[in-house]
């Protein structure tokens, strides 16, 4: 029923259960159902509660359903089936996605009527409910009675009885790798609960890219004028505040450290209550769109089991995000939590699994032993897509957590707490110590594949922050093939009988063929795999090592001439020590054209790097010097600099790529000494601009708002550099027209907007230059379908569309 508090209140109901932001279940007497249902309907719309029917798991309908039309459906045949079906469209996600809203006329149920549409609807390709989900948090309350180290997961220093050094994700290797804790350029984003935007881990300026929470429906933004910071928290809600600390709290002396201090973040606020967070498929989708070209991350600690599904909207979405969105255009990094109830995540069979710890609060508040819930399928609609990676949970002593969830599906896991998933244990482990929004603001008593996930999503931030270059699909890769895989394989004893439950035979898991640990081959060039660990543990230091040797190579824009050039030198040769003169090695690149983007990559073995001077000379003479006698006494210069994240370097954009490139590293103080070991730099080339063009013949229907609206996709990764527009209108009075234009993003460009009076026909070409609104796309992610829309607003005269061309320049 969509009401909640006091509107129920004649409804005389036995009890109630919000679950959304605007709706409530409502429990009545059987005998009552239907007088209670007709009498709810007069409120507010109300639908019976439907439940899965292998699991029990609820099955929240709206009354809203998404349909996506068959190409070529005409637009008055969408607006004949909604008028047919008595719907409102609430939202347009593209040129056949809509999102509609029943009304009384409908005269059918939502279920029903997704039914309806599926089977005798020939236009519809695709019908869902907008389900309403309370998703779980994916943490877990560590023991209460054991000491934690406060940065056991980040180093590998220290000395609690329960710590193995093999649990640590080693994260501050990887900064010593680094220099420094992770680019300001690197943005996560975190889904949860919300973020306590004044909490001393957060302080820096600009530490938050942007924010934004629900409000029913909405998305309210950081950007909206009636945004309000306080609405970011509220009291007892602390996971996403927890979630934030553990990727990036800041290296300042105070309260806690992430994975990536020195990184940015975007935290978006689900509304929730003391259990549940209310999402729904439209809600994501908008929280996607919002991001889609503002984080390089995207961390989520929440999820359900055994049904962990979403719309093909959204499936969709992450996709094509995944894959040529966010900021650098060259895909955003998803992370989810792969949960906490000891069951498979993707799994069909023949035994009755647990999936939930049987644990019930009573009417005092007391916990009361009702049972586990079991199942025998476990889906997940998130598992197939690539460029979403599912991360399990390692206890401090190198054991898979009791906890964590395992099986197909599982990419890697990370340090996290530990404890026996139905409280009917002791077992060892230490807790994560991170940010919280009450109290003394940090907690020792965070855990859960909650911890294990923003954890991971930090390291992703370090791994690009060394290589900006590389793609979405890259940094999963390099986590996955840099993961350690010696674990402790250990099985965990079954779950002892109790006054309570005398035969806990329910206790199988990790059911097989998941019921050891060992990693086997699987056939993927990332390595072996196991059902409990994933490719292994995530370790910090091995991957930015990789990403800093250029693991993956960057990608080149759209369209250029010859591709990636690239050369790489290993002189091993002495570094003079106190000599001004120092060495010099060249490289030789070949091909025509100038740089768009060009990667350095230097490993110098130096026992005092605050000594060194390293200079790139490009082939025209121009110098860059990248490393000035900075770092102090740290070992060893190993590091890639790149025009994405080096001020100095992106000087060199436009420069001719061809002939020598020389490398000057020069010893400026006494003692230490050292040599270049090896070198190499990459060039990518500037683009040829990226043409697209269809010759629709289309006509623009008389007097009508909506005109027509065509579509070219850009299949190409990478932001817009500049662009231009062409099109070819047939009309004998253009002061009818208005032609816009809007981006994937859906940001809107007006073109033309009903000038020219009777004049004949707009055959024309805008620029930057000559349209100054195209001005707001340049830096928008290219790759999507971008739709013209001409429309006539004055009667009696008729024009078609001939043609029209989208012409983008795009860069890294």
């Amino acid at each position: 029923m969509r009401a909640l508090g006091a509107a129920l209140a004649p409804l005389g109901a036995r009890s109630s259960v919000q679950v959304s932001s605007a709706s409530t279940r409502l429990n009545v007497a059987p005998a009552q159902l239907e007088t209670k249902m007709a009498a709810a309907r007069k409120i507010a719309p109300t639908h019976h509660v439907y439940e899965v029917a292998d699991s029990g798991a609820e099955f929240l309908v709206t009354d809203r359903v998404m349909v996506r039309f068959k190409p070529g459906t005409a637009q008055a045949d969408i607006d004949a089936l909604a008028a047919r079906h008595g719907l409102v469209v609430q939202l347009q996600y593209g040129p056949l996605d809509y999102l509609y809203q029943l009304t009384d006329h409908t005269g059918i149920n939502p279920v029903k009527l997704v039914v309806a549409l599926t089977e005798n609807e020939s236009t519809v390709a695709l019908a869902e409910n907008d389900l309403n989900q309370r998703m779980q948090r994916r943490q877990l309350a560590v023991p209460t009675d054991v000491h934690y180290v406060r940065s056991w997961h980040l180093h590998q220093r220290s000395t609690e009885a329960q710590f193995d050094p093999r649990s640590s994700a080693r994260c501050e290797q990887a900064w010593q790798l680094l220099g420094h804790f992770g680019s300001a350029e690197v943005v996560i984003a975190i889904s949860d609960d919300g973020c306590r935007l004044d909490h001393a881990d957060f302080d820096s300026v600009g530490k938050f890219a942007a924010w934004g929470y629900f409000q029913g429906q909405r998305l309210v933004k950081s950007s909206d004028a009636d945004a309000l910071p306080e609405r970011m928290y509220q009291s007892g809600s602390n996971h996403g505040t927890s979630c934030a600390g553990v990727v990036a709290g800041e290296a300042d002396g105070l309260m806690t450290v992430g994975a990536a201090p020195g990184c940015r973040l975007l935290p978006v606020k689900w509304e929730s209550d003391a259990t549940s967070l209310f999402t729904s498929d439209s809600k994501l989708l908008a929280a996607l769109d919002w991001i889609a070209d503002k984080a390089d991350v995207f961390s989520n600690s929440w999820g359900l089991v055994p049904d962990n599904r979403f719309a093909a909207f959204v499936t969709d979405r992450i996709a094509t995000l995944s894959a040529s969105g966010g900021r650098r255009g060259r895909g955003i990094v998803f992370l989810w939590a792969a949960g906490n109830e000891n069951c498979p995540i993707q799994h069909t069979s023949a035994h009755n699994i647990p999936f939930s710890d049987g644990w019930a609060l009573d009417a005092a508040n007391r916990p009361t032993w009702v049972g586990v819930r079991t199942s025998r399928q476990f889906r997940n609609s998130l598992v197939p897509l690539p460029g979403v990676l599912h991360i399990a949970a390692l206890a401090s002593n190198a054991q898979r957590s009791h906890y964590s969830n395992y099986g197909s599906g599982i990419d890697l896991c990370a340090p996290s707490s530990n404890s026996h998933a139905y409280w009917r244990m002791t077992v060892p482990g230490l807790g994560v110590t991170a940010a919280t929004g009450e109290g003394a603001r940090f907690t020792f008593q965070f855990g859960g594949t909650s911890s294990a996930t923003p954890l991971v999503a930090g390291i992703a931030a370090l791994v690009i922050s060394a290589n900006p270059l590389l793609t979405a699909a890259d940094v999963g890769s390099i986590l996955r093939r840099s993961a350690a895989k010696d674990l402790d394989m250990t099985v965990y004893a079954r779950t002892p009988p109790a006054s309570f439950d005398a035969t806990p035979n329910w206790d199988i898991s990790p059911v097989a063929p998941f019921a050891v640990g060992q990693f086997s081959d699987v056939q993927s060039s990332d390595g072996t795999w196991s059902p409990w660990f994933g490719f292994g543990k995530v370790d910090a230091q091995a991957a930015v090592a990789a990403a800093l040797a250029g693991a993956a190579p960057p990608v080149p824009p759209p369209g250029a001439p010859s591709g990636v050039w690239t050369a790489t030198s290993e002189p091993s040769m002495p570094i003079p020590d106190n000599d001004a003169a120092g060495i010099e090695d060249r490289l030789n690149l070949t091909g025509n054209g100038q740089a768009a983007a060009i990667q350095l990559a230097v490993d110098i073995e130096h026992t005092w790097i605050g000594d060194l001077a390293v200079t790139l000379i490009s082939p025209g003479g121009m110098s860059t010097l990248l490393h000035d006698r900075n770092g102090g006494s740290q070992h060893d210069l190993v590091r890639s600099y790149t025009t994405v994240d080096n001020p100095a370097l992106a000087h060199l954009r436009g420069v001719a790529v061809a002939g020598d490139w020389t490398l000057r590293v020069q010893d400026l103080a006494q003692a230490d000494s050292g040599r270049l070991r090896r070198w190499s730099i990459t060039a990518t080339p500037v683009a040829a601009p990226l043409q697209l063009s269809e010759s629709p013949g289309v006509a623009i229907p008389d007097n009508t708002p909506a005109g027509v609206t065509r579509s070219l996709v850009c299949n190409a990764a990478g932001k817009v550099s500049d662009l231009r527009v062409e099109v070819d209108i047939t009309h004998s009075w253009i002061g009818d027209l208005r032609v816009r234009l809007i981006a994937p993003s859906a940001r809107e460009v007006v073109l033309h907007d009903r000038t020219g009076h009777s004049a004949d026909n707009v055959i024309q070409t805008w620029t930057v230059a000559t349209a100054p609104a195209l001005a707001t796309l340049l830096g928008e992610a290219a790759a999507g379908a971008w739709r013209l829309v001409v429309s006539d607003h004055e009667a009696q005269d008729l024009g078609k569309l001939n043609r029209w061309a989208l012409v983008l320049s795009l860069s890294a």
